[in-house]
């Protein structure tokens, strides 16, 4: 005897998996393990982290292109203003993106700290090199 009530539809390119295959979630009334919250490291290190949060979550909220064409900005700045003010610019590139490799270390794998590293090592070469006059 047909229903009349309405059949969900299918997706004509879906079939239910097995019921084996199926994922089961938790139950929405079970008891959840508390997650651990992550806690800073002591002496120089935590000091860093605490120091830099009240930055670093101003740099979150604004918005990811702005950071960067601010720093490709002084960047710029930095290579093309005359000696006085040209390394100094730079300076605070560089010193921004060591800032940053510093409080990334622990979470990122080698191979970007060797690129983060050169990048860095780089930036100060030209630091120095543009305070001597070479550049």
């Amino acid at each position: 005897m047909p229903s009349n009530r309405p059949r969900p539809r299918r997706s004509a390119n879906r079939r239910p998996a097995p019921p084996a295959a199926r994922t089961r979630s938790p139950r929405p009334t079970g008891q959840r393990r508390p997650v651990a919250q992550p806690t800073a490291p002591a002496g120089f290190r935590g000091a860093l982290e605490r120091a830099s949060l009240p930055v670093l979550t101003l740099l979150t909220s604004l918005p990811r292109w702005l950071v960067g064409i601010v720093s490709g900005a002084v960047l710029l700045g930095g290579l093309l203003v005359p000696p006085p003010w040209g390394p100094l610019m730079l300076g605070l590139v560089t010193l921004f993106l060591f800032w940053l490799l510093v409080l990334s270390w622990p979470r990122i794998d080698g191979r970007s700290r060797a690129i983060r590293t050169v990048v860095v090592l780089l930036l100060a070469a030209a630091t120095v090199a543009r305070s001597a006059g070479v550049i």
